[in-house]
């Protein structure tokens, strides 16, 4: 929590202002990687609220047919569910958290990619910090973020290729939505999704936290190293006497 304080309290210092959670993290640009990274974390804060507020939406939409259940005959169950559905805009609702697993995918490429650029710059960052791996950790975050969509997806018996595209979603949740048990299990599959994604965000925003300080604190060994040379000559510098002071006897 205080370096979550710490790092809101800079942002809002920084006067970076983001009115929407945008779909690609890549178009964050900074001076530094520092900076990009500060920016990029706004954006992680940005989606974890977002879905979090889209899980709160499918669990209160699963309350609501569950409901709608118990109180309509089995024979106008469906079109009634159907009309809910549409009431309430979920296909949006799943597609808005679709675009949250897709922009958390973004952000992690940029991520790694600016470690790549950094190591780049600086060669003895590789073996800095105990020589943490970040590319490689970008690269497993990814990989359970995925397996966590296919595995979710696979509880309402669908397929990965069908979060593959948005129109590919679409059409399966229009095929879905027609029936109280179709809703039902994309409701099962969205709400598994959400609370996976919300656990892997976190996780993601700690990695960048991570990054960040390990990349602020290399430069500043660096800069020291940098610096101590010169520090060394001026103090020796500052023992020897003066041009007056020979002039005066001093020696």
């Amino acid at each position: 929590m205080k370096i979550a304080r710490r790092l809101t309290a800079c942002l809002v210092s920084m006067s970076i202002a983001v009115g929407s959670v945008p779909a690609h993290a890549g178009a964050v640009i900074g001076a530094t990687e520092p900076t990009q990274i500060l920016n990029m974390i706004q954006l992680m804060m940005g989606y974890v609220e977002q879905v979090q507020q889209t899980l709160t939406q499918i669990q209160s939409y699963r309350a609501m047919m569950q409901n709608l259940v118990h109180m309509t005959p089995s024979q106008m169950l469906d079109s009634a569910a159907m009309k809910l559905w549409q009431d309430r805009n979920m296909t949006q609702t799943f597609v808005g958290l679709r675009n949250i697993v897709v922009a958390g995918q973004k952000l992690d490429y940029s991520l790694s990619h600016l470690d790549a650029s950094f190591k780049q710059q600086h060669p003895g960052y590789a073996g800095y910090g105990k020589g943490f791996n970040f590319g490689q950790a970008y690269a497993n975050w990814s990989d359970e973020t995925n397996g966590a969509v296919k595995n979710s997806l696979a509880l309402a018996a669908a397929h990965e290729d069908d979060f593959a595209s948005e129109e590919a979603m679409m059409s399966e949740l229009n095929a879905r939505s027609q029936s109280a048990n179709g809703q039902l299990e994309s409701l099962q599959a969205g709400q598994q999704i959400s609370m996976a994604m919300v656990g892997q965000l976190q996780k993601l925003r700690e990695l960048q936290v991570a990054q960040m300080r390990t990349q602020d604190a290399f430069v500043a060994a660096e800069q020291g190293k940098n610096d101590a040379p010169k520090a060394s000559l001026d103090r020796i510098m500052g023992q020897l006497p003066t041009n007056r002071a020979i002039k005066g006897g001093a020696l």
